[in-house]
């Protein structure tokens, strides 16, 4: 079986029990007005009106304070204290700055405030997850939930607790725009390390691009699990390389409709594998 074949039928069958997971998901709120789930996709068409998701309600937990409330964002914590409340200010000050930027880019806006929930209790923070992370974005509540440290050592913990904020806002924006793209690793995590400016940090001190993964690695959850910040890396990578030759515009398709991405992109997944692959290593 080719490359190329392999690929379609892992992003065919991931985009077919994604339609399913939506069936039911709709489904259920029909039968609960309550749900939580991602419910506003827009049309296919780029258009030069940023679209909206429906409003996000405030969080019912007892546990979670507001600490902090922007123009687009609601930032709550367990832990109210002076120095986590300047953390937040902080992260918060970076979510605003990025806001624009980033609805403007996909054409996408939430109608709501972004709910984000700021543990500074590591342990605390991924027992509550149920795994070994310091960020994510639940789809089902549409909240982003993220461990950050009660302070700053120097800039460079800084720039990477925001910058993860930062990364699971695009997550929380693309998904809403399409949920299916969730199932799609390389394309998810890919544009959120890119977008979020993750990727070109990192490009001022790394050279080395040896052990260039396979599509057929970037398209397996196991390898992000099995090769964690690699796997992000190269799908960055991939992204960018979308963007610089290809355009935002057939970036943002690639959200809407990822399983047409050699139709998008008029080119087969080996020949894009290829040229990516060769300009990484100029």
């Amino acid at each position: 079986m080719s490359r190329r074949l392999y690929i379609l039928g892992c992003v065919t069958i991931l985009l077919v029990l994604s339609m399913t997971a939506c069936s039911s998901g709709n489904n259920n709120k029909n039968n609960n007005n309550n749900s939580t789930n991602n419910t506003s996709t827009p049309s296919s068409s780029p258009t030069s009106t940023p679209t909206s998701s429906p409003a996000i309600s405030p969080p019912h937990n007892g546990e979670l304070s507001l600490v902090q409330e922007t123009e687009h964002g609601l930032f709550y914590s367990p832990d109210a204290t002076e120095k986590v409340s300047d953390m937040i200010q902080t992260l918060a000050n970076s979510f605003e700055a990025n806001y624009p930027r980033i609805v403007g880019l996909f054409k996408y806006e939430p109608s709501g405030k972004t709910v984000v929930h700021v543990y500074s209790n590591k342990n605390q923070f991924q027992k509550m997850i149920g795994r070994s992370t310091e960020g994510t974005y639940v789809a089902e509540e549409n909240i982003i939930k993220v461990y950050t440290p009660s302070s700053f050592s120097n800039q460079k913990n800084e720039d990477e607790y925001t910058f993860q904020v930062i990364h699971e806002f695009i997550h929380a924006v693309i998904q809403q725009i399409n949920p299916a793209i969730g199932q799609v690793k390389f394309l998810d995590e890919g544009i959120a390390y890119y977008v979020s400016n993750q990727l070109e940090a990192e490009l001022q001190t790394r050279t080395n691009f040896a052990d260039i993964p396979t599509f057929e690695q970037l398209s397996s959850p196991e390898y992000f699990d099995k090769s964690g910040h690699e796997a992000y890396f190269f799908s960055g990578t991939i992204v960018r390389y979308i963007s610089n030759k290809y355009g935002v515009d057939a970036l943002n398709e690639l959200i809407k409709n990822p399983e047409q991405i050699e139709q998008i992109l008029n080119i087969s997944l080996n020949q894009l594998y290829e040229q990516w692959s060769e300009d990484l290593r100029k």
